[in-house]
């Protein structure tokens, strides 16, 4: 769910009766993954490994380097002991988030563009698979200056969060 600033919160209204669809992707500056759809709506932790961890996390981190540090958040399935495990064994480090953290992934103002883009549309997407198009279709067409404004922003917001205490910012 996601609101405009100084608005109340709104259930949005959705054609799609009660489904949804989860997607993942790796955003840098100097690049993206595909967008990547899960299949049904929930994920587990061995879907996580099995499905994002092993196959799209694990080379790319080995191709970045010591200097790479892989960010998620705090949801169930990243924080399962499956989950940590398997990052160990693989010397994937990790960004620790403390509980009740603000929630600073640059993914999720990435997250907050594409819902735009698609609430946008002049046709909105009716069924799950218009809108599983739709995303695929407007995540290719997303501007990669898009993200690198939004990685950019990263300082700015950290220092807005400390600011507030961890409190509500704009951002």
């Amino acid at each position: 769910m996601w609101r405009e600033p100084e608005t109340r919160y709104r259930k949005p209204k959705t054609p799609f009766r009660g489904g949804g669809l989860l997607v993942w992707a790796r955003i840098a500056t100097n690049g993206r993954t595909n967008l990547y759809v899960f299949a049904g709506v929930s994920v587990t932790a061995d879907r996580y490994r099995d499905e994002i961890l092993h196959p799209l996390v694990r080379p790319f981190i080995a191709a970045m380097g010591t200097n790479a540090i892989f960010m998620d958040d705090n949801s169930l399935p990243h924080r399962a002991q499956l989950v940590r495990s398997y990052l160990e064994s693989e010397t994937i480090p990790q960004m620790a988030w403390p509980a009740r953290s603000p929630d600073l992934n640059p993914i999720e103002h990435v997250w907050v563009i594409l819902g735009r883009r698609i609430a946008g549309r002049s046709v909105p997407p009716g069924t799950l698979h218009e809108l599983q198009q739709a995303l695929l279709q407007e995540w290719a067409l997303l501007p990669q200056q898009a993200i690198n404004d939004t990685v950019a922003s990263m300082p700015r917001r950290c220092q807005a969060c400390i600011s507030a205490r961890g409190y509500h910012t704009r951002y």
